[in-house]
């Protein structure tokens, strides 16, 4: 333990050096800091940042048989460190990485005053004030107490808190949820995301049922039987702003405001609706893309920039999300009968919102030899925007070489070429899995999985964090 006696001494030592630092500090400020008003202009703290952390890594050794820890440092000067002078409180509000190191940290600090000190904010009373040195490394693995003296003895004690996010940013873990008896995998599903619930439609060949779930209520389900034919095709199940949409196998088209009760709104031969943004519907008839508004049914044919003969007929999944803030883009997947084909075909639209969406022309992804990424034949597709790229989720490949739900595919050019996630992989028990299956991307950023009779979701760990960071 230390006496106040041998403190006061020894910071008598150590004022006249500190004094001319703080002098030529006093005038410096950088751009990471914030400062939030301070009142008191004789001694305070003006900034605060780091250059860089360390974070820790696990990895293998070189034989592949133990786990080897080693640590890699990442640039620090994006996050923000926010200074608050009336309750003497700093801090990051954007989390720094998980597993970020603290033990040995160099700090920048500028402040008005004579002079600096640091020390635990555990620190016993006695315990000695540590001299702030810029070349000096801290620990911050707990709260630091900073105290700033003015020449006349005037005193500011801040306390630093570094915040680290306590899980892994990009990592997913599965979670089983509670099941439905009547979304067991055996019968035609499909699933949307209906805001603040997820809704499914089922065919189970007696009846078209529309199962709801509360993303509040996890486990919690609602099944009602709609009024829709048994040849509903619940693949074809599309949502607008305000209206959902589902055709029959003989083109039907019925639409309905709350998935239970479905109104008869259009007919046209081998009608399969594939997609909709917003405002429009989008469907496959009469071998042509049309669109139409989604309140008042008055089909246009789409422009195309390649032969009708190439759009797909079979395993048809289209989704439209916001490629920027400014551009929408549509991606329209699927097969064609033609057994020559190996990969699936792929076609874009996109347009602005200066733009009239209906006018502008769907582009085919050519097939060639340069693209060697395509996306082979499944013989079931679900497709997904998530974590800004397109994620396919597929079934059975058409030559049997890769099982069902035995990986996922991503996109990070909109659709032009797909590669195998070796990182987000599906869960174990589902590789193989037969009958059907629907994914589900809801508001709060989980994936749902429903197959062989059992409901998972995931979320990559950072698109769960209250505010976005900088990796």
């Amino acid at each position: 333990m230390y006496t106040k006696k041998k403190n006061l001494t020894q910071k008598l030592f150590q004022i006249t050096p500190i004094l001319i630092l703080g002098v030529f500090l006093a005038t410096s400020c950088v751009s990471n800091s914030e400062d939030l008003s301070v009142q008191n202009n004789s001694c305070y703290i003006s900034s605060i940042s780091f250059n860089d952390f360390r974070k820790m890594h696990v990895g293998k050794t070189s034989d592949g048989t133990s786990d080897s820890i080693y640590y890699k440092t990442y640039v620090a000067t994006q996050w923000i460190w926010t200074i608050d002078h009336k309750n003497l409180n700093i801090e990051n509000r954007d989390s720094l990485p998980f597993n970020t190191d603290l033990s040995r940290v160099v700090m920048n600090m500028t402040f008005v005053g004579g002079i600096a000190y640091h020390r635990a904010s555990d620190a016993w009373d006695d315990e000695p004030w540590i001299p702030y040195s810029s070349t000096d490394s801290i620990d911050l693995r707990k709260p630091l107490h900073i105290k700033v003296i003015a020449t006349d003895n005037t005193e500011r004690k801040y306390t630093l808190r570094i915040n680290v996010h306590t899980m892994e940013s990009d990592t997913l873990k599965w979670i089983a949820v509670q099941g439905n008896e009547h979304i067991n995998g055996t019968h035609p599903m499909k699933g949307i995301n209906m805001g603040e619930e997820i809704g499914i439609l089922s065919n189970n060949a007696q009846s078209v049922l529309w199962i709801t779930h509360i993303s509040s209520n996890l486990g919690e389900w609602n099944s009602q039987v709609t009024n829709l034919p048994t040849n509903t095709d619940v693949a074809s199940l599309v949502k607008t702003e305000d209206y959902l949409f589902a055709n029959t196998t003989d083109g039907n088209l019925y639409t309905s405001a709350d998935g239970v009760t479905w109104t008869l709104a259009d007919s046209q031969n081998n009608l399969h609706t594939i997609g909709a943004s917003k405002e429009r519907l989008y469907a496959i008839f009469n071998n042509a893309i049309y669109s139409t508004a989604q309140n008042n049914i008055d089909w246009k044919k789409e422009v195309i920039d390649e032969d009708a003969s190439v759009l797909p007929d079979k395993e048809i999944v289209a989704l439209t999300y916001n490629q920027t803030e400014q551009l929408t883009r549509m991606i329209l997947l699927g097969n064609r009968e033609e057994n020559t084909d190996t990969s699936a075909v792929v076609w874009s639209k996109s347009w602005t919102e200066f733009e009239d969406e209906n006018n502008e022309s769907w582009m085919h992804y050519n097939r060639s030899w340069i693209n060697t990424k395509q996306l082979p034949k499944f013989t079931q597709l679900n497709l997904i925007h998530y974590d800004n790229m397109l994620i396919a989720i597929p079934g059975k490949s058409y030559d049997g070489k890769i099982e069902s739900l035995e990986h996922f595919y991503y996109s990070k050019d909109n659709g032009l070429t797909w590669w195998v996630m070796h990182d987000l992989l599906p869960p174990a028990e589902y590789k193989g899995a037969d009958g059907y299956f629907t994914t589900i991307v809801d508001r709060n950023n989980f994936i749902w999985l429903i197959a062989a009779n059992k409901i998972y979701r995931g979320r990559i760990n950072r698109l769960g964090f209250a505010r976005p960071d900088i990796y």
